[in-house]
């Protein structure tokens, strides 16, 4: 299913096709061992780095914007409460400046240090 979307973006793209086809696998593989589970796949930065081999952050940035711009991924931002939960939103624009942490029921400050990015797949 997933080769049917990376294998366009792999032609489209030559200089990147080794990263997309390292994550063509990746999907491919996993769809092989655990399909009904792949719509809950959730991949940090850190573990796309590490699939695509991307060799640096730019690089990186460019590939996952390919498999954004694909329909492969969308990106979800985590805002981390103190309690281990989070709330999801779509984008950075989204984020407010203050969360609530229903769990501890405090109002936390929106920073960098509890915004976590993470690309899941699209599923239709």
């Amino acid at each position: 299913m997933y080769a049917e979307k990376l294998s366009p973006l792999i032609r489209r793209f030559p200089q990147d096709a080794e990263a997309l086809r390292r994550m063509e696998r990746f999907l491919g593989d996993f769809e092989t061992r655990r399909a009904s589970d792949l719509p809950l796949i959730r991949l940090n930065p850190s573990r796309m780095f590490d699939i695509l081999q991307a060799g640096s952050n730019s690089r990186l940035s460019r590939i996952i914007s390919i498999l954004i711009e694909g329909r492969v991924f969308r990106r979800q931002i985590i805002v981390r409460f103190p309690s281990g939960s989070g709330i999801t939103f779509s984008s950075y624009s989204e984020l407010p400046n203050i969360v609530r942490d229903p769990v501890k029921d405090v109002d936390v400050l929106v920073t960098e240090e509890i915004i976590e990015p993470s690309y899941i797949l699209v599923t239709n």
